[in-house]
């Protein structure tokens, strides 16, 4: 039981980072959105939070709360270890650009593995990125309402 929610809260953290939060190539607001999905599949949590806007750190580390544990390098060796994630199945599309607000729409599949144990997350959302002091942040913040 413990094996299958360790892969139903990953999937979660990522379905509650990707509905309400969030920038292909090498730089501007898809960019980041894609070093962000690929920071999180590593659980390089310092590169994710580095990569969110100020106004969403905290809900994020509430989402990585999720995952267990006390975020610590030893936890997170461990977790690591449990789990995987792969995000090569997605693509990244810029959409809007205005000022300092963008939205990437992010397509393809979300894998995750844990405990012999696989589940694949469709994904097809759009993202909301910032421009924060000269760099793209993900930030479910900017989301309107």
């Amino acid at each position: 039981m413990k094996r299958i929610s360790l892969v139903v809260s990953v999937v979660l953290v990522a379905s509650v980072v990707m509905g309400a939060c969030g920038g292909a190539g090498g730089g501007g607001a898809a960019g980041v959105a894609k070093a962000w999905f690929e920071a999180f599949s590593q659980l390089d949590l310092n590169k994710v939070k580095d990569l969110t806007c100020d106004e969403q750190k905290a809900s994020l580390e509430q989402a990585f709360a999720l995952l267990g544990g006390t975020g610590s390098d030893t936890d997170l060796e461990a977790l690591k270890e449990l789990l995987q994630i792969d995000v090569s199945g997605l693509k990244y599309e810029e959409k809007n650009v205005s000022g300092s607000t963008a939205t990437v729409h992010i397509s393809g599949v979300l894998k995750v593995s844990a405990f012999g144990q696989s589940q694949e997350q469709d994904i097809n959302e759009d993202v909301p990125v910032v421009n924060e002091g000269g760099a793209w942040k993900v930030c479910t913040a900017s989301l309107p309402g």
